[in-house]
């Protein structure tokens, strides 16, 4: 009978209305307290342009490849772009992977298309002939382009030596590969294409920090 008194008195009500409100203040000013420190610890989010689906070496960026994600600013890779506008129309320089943010290193810049777009700077494409002494290549692998000569009469001297080295290949045909060397070693490319035969064989090491052809970007929003 007591309780059922204290229950339909208005001092008992406002103290649970009271009481109601200072836990959920206080549930409240938890959650705000953690949302401000993991803001503190991964900074505000930004908008990040991603992959939708994979996208090779060559390809013109479509605008259904890509979308937008918002992304804490910890974990926004290097040279990472906010609009899709940035992107569309921009020739891939390396493959690229479903949910990979796009960065600046991983486009040609505008207006490059094809095999020029895929050019490290300062390089030249040449093509050169593949058959049974070269083994089969591929968009993206790297090679050594090696020369060889007629013995001299003598028989002195190697007849085989390279004419070019660690050159990314950008392009594949049914009996070439179009490969990007320097502008010494084109020369010597060509002479040794004319002159002798050429053989590619293939590298293990990476195409070298001014080639993007081969060299895959950040799989996915990694950290700084």
């Amino acid at each position: 009978m007591r309780l059922h008194r204290l229950s339909r008195s208005p001092l008992f009500f406002w103290a649970v209305v009271a009481a109601l409100a200072l836990l959920t203040a206080a549930v409240v000013g938890h959650l705000v307290s953690r949302a401000r420190a993991e803001a503190a610890r991964y900074g505000s989010v930004r908008t990040v342009v991603v992959v939708t689906a994979p996208v090779e070496a060559g390809a013109v960026v479509r605008p259904d490849d890509v979308s937008v994600r918002t992304v804490p600013a910890a974990f926004l890779p290097e040279g990472w772009m906010g609009s899709t506008d940035e992107v569309v129309g921009r020739t891939v320089v390396v493959p690229l992977f479903g949910g990979q943010a796009v960065v600046r290193a991983n486009l040609a810049p505008w207006g490059l298309r094809g095999i020029a777009a895929l050019l490290p700077p300062g390089t030249r494409a040449v093509a050169v002939p593949t058959g049974a002494a070269s083994p089969p290549v591929r968009k993206g692998d790297v090679v050594d382009v090696l020369a060889t000569f007629d013995p001299p009469a003598g028989g002195d001297g190697d007849p085989t030596f390279p004419v070019a080295l660690a050159a990314p290949v950008v392009d594949v045909g049914q009996e070439s590969a179009t490969v990007a060397v320097t502008p010494s070693e084109a020369a010597k490319v060509a002479y040794a294409v004319v002159r002798g035969a050429v053989t590619l064989a293939v590298t293990a090491g990476p195409a070298g920090p001014a080639s993007p052809v081969g060299s895959a970007g950040p799989a996915g929003v990694t950290p700084r």
